[in-house]
């Protein structure tokens, strides 16, 4: 939902810059939940305060939830079938189509230098091939930038 929701908020009506979806995005993954239901309470926060954080939430979970009911109603009976499972596997490459998609965009707009690209190596390769848990991977970041922002760049 994430290219959906920026091209929504970003492209598409500019009731954001594509700096604050960074970051929105950025906190909304931090947190624990769904990064589309965080996203979504930040910007009708930003954009209308607690009732747009309330319709936002609403809105984004809601149809969700009333649709997945209704599909798992007729599906029960169809789970085994042949053409319902390459839906599903069809479904499947979407979402990681979508992802990557993501993925991409944030890169793009959120690695602007040598520093921050330099980290989301370190980040990745702590996380991936060292099993760091993401959290001190987020601390280890966040300390990082901190440091660089105020003795690095500074000077």
């Amino acid at each position: 939902m994430i290219p959906f929701i920026q091209a929504e908020f970003t492209t598409k009506n500019k009731w954001l810059t594509q700096d604050d979806m960074v970051d929105i995005i950025a906190l909304s993954q931090s947190l624990p939940g769904i990064i589309a239901i965080n996203s979504s309470i930040f910007i009708g926060l930003r954009l209308r305060g607690l009732p747009g954080a309330l319709m936002a939430a609403l809105g984004t979970i809601l149809p969700a939830f009333l649709s997945i009911i209704a599909i798992l109603v007729v599906l029960v009976n169809f789970e085994e079938n042949f053409y319902v499972q390459k839906v599903f596997t069809g479904i499947k490459a979407t979402s990681a189509a979508l992802i990557l998609d993501t993925v991409i965009r944030l890169v793009r707009s959120s690695l602007k230098n040598r520093f921050a690209w330099a980290m989301a190596a370190i980040t990745f390769l702590l996380i991936t091939i060292f099993n760091v848990n993401a959290a001190w991977g987020i601390l280890i970041g966040a300390l990082s930038g901190w440091i660089w922002f105020v003795y690095i760049k500074k000077i």
